[in-house]
């Protein structure tokens, strides 16, 4: 029995559509968006305020004939949807239950969700590229393929055409929870290479940019190094002070070598190395800082960053959908490909530090027997761990995995010296680094630290250059309270 229901759209508009209890949620929202001239993907159905399961027919949505429908934007940000396919006869043997389970976007189309199902490891699927041999007059030499399209049955309709699986799950209706495909496949008469070619106009890939566009974020220095920091600020300096230079001075006057630059240490195999020495005294050198009030007070421009990172958590965030991710990795494997060395900052158990380059080729094995190269006991056990940007701890493997590629080290790592299981009680209690290393070794220079009211004095000074000074404001308005000091450590 046909009857109707009434859609209004934002701008007040009414379109009367013609239902049946078989008749799909998603054909009403096609066919009001349809008369109203709108996109049916970007909006859905509400019924007195509350959402309408689209995926469902007339009869389950729980609708009377006649109700009044509102046409309202849908979310931009897709949602999670847990998708399980379930596989024809002929694959369904080879999987537990004959079901593939995995979860995907909203806003991934049902193609994207079947080529991601035949990429399972350790399975041969083809679900988007069958052919089928038709003999023609019973000759073999004149057999040609033909394309086998893949049909998926969605809440017990079936979709057999590119049109179909070109639509997301959300425009079938699923915007959360689950959702149950099955799969089956049909002949067609168009020939294999016909048919790929129409998939290929289709489904056209998001094209990735190369990675030598992407512009390389510079490596963050992340232990004190003095020579490196001196290294950067005179490469800094040097661009743009020789265009001066030539036109100021005829003859440029060449700087004398200081006596490291002439003698510049290396470790075993001719590496560059970097010798810090261990803390003379027990107690930390911070801890011996002056304690200062003001430096527990937050300021003005603390107070706004707090609040700016308060805001941006409360807005939501859109889930990436399968191309942005399957860029980002391409991106972060092209990142890693184009590391051609890394400073790897060595910590022993006496305090004592070392720093020194690896390159791309570089594997764990020639991590430890670098290591091995600089202590003094050769012939004691050892590991060598460091923790990722995950926070997790691993502990470098002697065998051929690279240290860029596979370990992902990047920019500056520092990994740290343990000893192993047996290791005598002479080894642990000497120092650590050979006599020749130890020697050289130098201590770790402490930068001068500004107190906090220092640096916004200065700040203030500059900024009221030429101006009177302002009326001194009353003690007690207008300044952070103290409820709002940090804490003491």
């Amino acid at each position: 029995m046909a009857s109707h229901v009434v859609v209004t759209d934002t701008s007040f508009r009414r379109q009367n559509i013609k239902v049946t209890p078989g008749t799909y949620m998603t054909d009403v929202l096609e066919e009001a968006c349809k008369k109203f001239g709108l996109k049916s993907s970007n909006y859905v159905l509400k019924n007195k305020g509350k959402s309408i399961p689209m995926e469902v027919p007339f009869r389950q949505a729980g609708i009377v004939p006649g109700a009044k429908l509102e046409l309202v934007v849908a979310s931009k940000s897709p949602t999670v949807i847990s998708v399980a396919l379930q596989l024809p006869e002929e694959y369904a043997a080879s999987v537990p239950g004959g079901r593939l389970t995995d979860k995907f976007s909203s806003d991934t189309t049902i193609w994207h969700v079947l080529r991601k199902f035949e990429s399972v490891e350790s399975k041969n699927f083809n679900f988007t590229a069958r052919g089928n041999t038709n003999v023609q007059n019973g000759n073999v030499l004149e057999a040609r393929i033909f394309y086998e399209m893949p049909v998926v049955n969605l809440m017990g309709r079936d979709y057999a055409e590119f049109t179909d699986l070109q639509k997301t799950l959300a425009q079938f209706g699923f915007n959360k929870g689950s959702c149950l495909i099955r799969l089956n496949f049909k002949g067609t008469d168009k020939p294999l290479e016909e048919a790929m070619a129409i998939i290929e106009e289709y489904f056209k890939e998001d094209p990735v940019q190369p990675a030598a566009s992407v512009p390389a974020a510079a490596p963050v220095e992340d232990f004190n190094s003095p020579v490196d920091s001196a290294k950067a600020t005179s490469e800094e300096a040097t661009p743009n002070t020789e265009t001066e230079t030539s036109q100021t001075e005829p003859e440029p006057t060449a700087s004398l070598p200081t006596p490291e630059s002439e003698q510049e240490l290396v470790g075993p195999d001719q590496r560059p190395i970097t010798i810090y020495s261990a803390p003379t005294g027990d107690v930390p050198k911070a801890a011996l800082q002056p304690f200062r009030e003001e430096d527990y007070e937050p300021s003005i421009i603390h107070a706004k960053l707090h609040q700016d990172r308060l805001k941006s958590s409360t807005h939501n965030q859109r889930l990436l959908s399968y191309g942005e991710v399957e860029r980002l990795e391409k991106e972060k494997a092209a990142k890693i490909t184009s590391t051609k060395t890394v400073k790897i900052k060595i910590k022993f158990p006496d305090q004592s530090t070392i720093i020194s380059p690896f390159e791309a080729h570089e594997t764990g094995l020639d991590l430890h027997k670098y290591v091995t190269g600089v202590i003094r006991v050769e012939n004691q056990p050892f590991k060598l761990g460091w923790i990722d940007a995950t926070g997790k701890r691993h502990v470098v493997p002697q065998d051929g995995k690279k240290l860029i590629q596979d370990l992902r080290f990047e920019g500056n790592v520092m990994v740290n010296f343990t000893w192993g299981e047996g290791v005598s009680d002479a080894a642990t209690k000497a120092p650590t680094l050979k006599p020749q290393f130890a020697q050289k070794a130098k201590e770790i220079p402490i930068p001068e630290i500004v107190s906090a009211a220092q640096s916004e004095t200065a700040g203030a000074s500059s900024s009221s250059v030429g101006q009177a000074d302002p009326k001194p404001k009353p003690k007690g308005k207008g300044g952070v309270p103290s409820w709002l000091k940090l804490g003491k450590k």
